[in-house]
């Protein structure tokens, strides 16, 4: 079925309420009949079907005062109704809605001129004549049609309907993941919680689980309605009631349902203003509102004023190029997009250029601008919410920036800046340690903010110019020879083993000191071991076997001495921590010397 999604917008007493009556036979003011009705919630106030086509009614308040309500309701509109009463015409409520419609992004807009029994085929005309001057003087939605209406003339209201059922549906947003704004919250009788939203990207199914951005948790789904019929699942364009799992005092209006890791919450967004009128000044406390989310925020303008930076009081989950208008005072100040979703600190001389880039969609400028302020990476996993690009589309606009290195797997774009300076790192490590034998995965365990295709990179070209030479993936200086630090590396490890006594460092500390690649290292401890030159006494403790025979000793004059030996007893005679006094304790057990009685062990003597 084609969906289709109409929001009613005009001044008050213009009759839109009473139009949307006529045409569904739905009052859409009887909000208390619907919270009796359970999860049976007529979602959009109203709907009319005919041969596979539906059309959703958003009724919105004409009032001045409640034009954040309008506001609301317009995200994800196909096209809008605007109602003008024939017997009154423009109003400027007429014009705040139309500038609100052109800022959410509506395309079209049908005008119905209602009440025109009221008035004479002259009146008729000329009120037909303004709206047409009016939308031939602004930009933004395309006028479908103008029609007079009376609810008392049913011909009429048949033409308006079949206009409205030949509307195409705009294209949904193509997106991977379910995003939805609460903007009805109920708790029926024996039904739980339910909300009510329309359905901005991708799809849920009845049981699948969904993320409250706002809280961080997961809801389940229990069951979906749309119009009034239970649905397995719901769709990008579709006006739903979904029945959650979670307590109605938990949830909010203008709380956003989505799939699982695609957006985070920032306090600071930066912003474009498609329109501005009575501006609010610089340092202005304002109502930020997107979607059905509502936050108050601090404006603050940007030397092209077209850009402000919004602080706002609490996180706002948004995504790059989302519609949004600012209220001042509780009237319209202006609105436009989106740009800057997630919080990037900037040098001023470069957020202009940023800001510009993004108002343009020029993406490969942008990451220019970005990499040029991520000297140690810049992430595109968050590509969806930062750009509303997938990553084939940022890997792909990311692949064409000249000198830049793309690691593909980990969705981190690196500056030329990035590789030379593990490039000098590296310098820095073989200068300090020619026998230094490393892989890419060790030196990403030293920086931590390379990835492992990075420094493989780096490594590779250095290969390339005969700085270093590669033996079974692990890279060394063209000067050493592979074999001897080989044969040397035993030599090493366990040299440092012996000298560290009886309390040695952990293997991993010790490979990093030693400059030797982590598997390269265990290979050679697990030689050692098995020809018992190292003990293993725990998992990251191996002690050398000489050092081991002065423990035991130790411990065998503190049983002699004292008739047993304990943790306690133990930790003060030898001066070790706990950790280590515990392992040689656990060591001693399986040695069969040893009674245990409780945590004392006492010498087993006879045998």
């Amino acid at each position: 079925m084609r969906e289709l999604i109409v929001g009613t917008a005009g001044h008050v007493d213009h009759g839109k309420t009473a139009l949307i009556e006529a045409m569904t036979g739905y009052n859409g003011d009887e909000t208390a009949q619907e919270k009796e009705r359970g999860i049976t919630i007529d979602l959009s106030f109203s709907n009319m079907r005919r041969e596979g086509v539906n059309v959703a009614f958003i009724d919105v308040p004409g009032h001045e005062r409640l034009v954040k309500n309008m506001v609301s309701g317009a995200f994800g509109f196909d096209a809008a109704l605007l109602v003008i009463a024939a017997d009154e015409g423009i109003m400027p409520q007429t014009l705040e809605h139309l500038a609100v419609l052109r800022i959410v992004g509506v395309e079209r807009i049908v005008v119905a001129l209602s009440k025109a029994d009221r008035v004479d085929e002259a009146t008729l005309r000329r009120r037909k004549e303004e709206v047409e001057a009016l939308f031939d003087q602004s930009e933004g939605p395309r006028l479908v049609g103008v029609l007079p209406t009376s609810i008392h003339d049913g011909a009429s209201i048949e033409r308006l309907k079949d206009l409205l059922f030949g509307l195409e549906a705009r294209r949904g947003e193509d997106a991977p993941f379910f995003r939805y704004y609460i903007d009805r919250l109920f708790s029926p009788k024996g039904v739980g919680t339910v909300v009510t939203g329309t359905v901005l990207s991708g799809r849920i199914e009845r049981g699948q689980k969904i993320t409250v951005a706002e809280l961080g948790k997961a809801a389940a789904v229990r069951a979906i309605q749309i119009h009034g019929r239970e649905s397995e699942e719901a769709h990008t364009h579709q006006r739903a009631a979904l029945q959650l799992d979670l307590p109605y005092t938990q949830l909010q209006k203008g709380f956003l349902l989505c799939s699982r890791g695609y957006f985070r919450g920032f306090t600071s967004i930066d912003v474009h203003f498609k329109e501005r009128g009575d501006a609010p000044p610089h340092g202005s406390e304002v109502l930020f509102i997107t979607g059905s989310k509502r936050i108050e925020a601090r404006i603050l303008y940007y030397a092209d004023e077209r850009y402000a930076l919004l602080r706002l009081s609490q996180k706002a989950f948004t995504r790059f190029g989302d519609p949004f208008v600012v209220l001042h005072k509780g009237r319209l100040a202006g609105g436009g997009e989106v740009l800057v979703p997630i919080s990037e600190p900037i040098r001023k001389n470069r957020k202009i250029p940023l800001l510009d880039a993004l108002r343009l969609r020029d993406f490969p400028k942008a990451f220019e601008i970005l990499l040029h302020n991520h000297a140690r990476g810049f992430g595109l996993i968050s590509s969806q919410q930062r750009f509303a690009l997938s990553h084939e589309e940022a890997l792909a606009i990311a692949r064409g920036i000249e000198g830049a290195f793309v690691d593909e797997k980990a969705l981190v774009l690196y500056p030329a800046e990035a590789m030379d300076r593990v490039r000098r790192a590296l310098e820095a490590i073989y200068e300090h340690n020619p026998q230094a034998l490393l892989s890419p995965a060790a030196v990403t365990l030293r920086m931590r903010w390379a990835s492992e295709a990075l420094v493989a990179e780096v490594m590779n070209r250095m290969l390339d110019e005969g700085v270093l030479k590669e033996a079974r993936g692990l890279y060394l200086r063209a000067d050493q020879d592979e074999q001897q630090l080989q044969n040397g590396l035993e030599e090493r490890i366990y040299r440092v083993l012996d000298e560290e006594g009886i309390t040695p460092e952990a293997p991993y500390n010790l490979y990093d000191r030693l400059m030797i690649d982590r598997k390269e290292g265990d290979r050679v401890l697990k030689a050692l071991s098995r020809r018992k030159k190292v003990i293993r006494l725990a998992h990251n403790l191996f002690v050398t076997e000489g050092n081991l025979r002065r423990v035991l000793e130790m411990m065998k004059a503190i049983m002699q001495e004292e008739g047993y030996i304990d943790i306690r007893l133990f930790k003060a005679k030898s001066s070790m921590s706990r950790k280590y006094c515990i392992a040689y304790l656990e060591y001693l057990d399986k040695s069969g010397g040893v009674i245990r009685e409780g945590e004392r062990r006492r010498a087993r003597y006879g045998g």
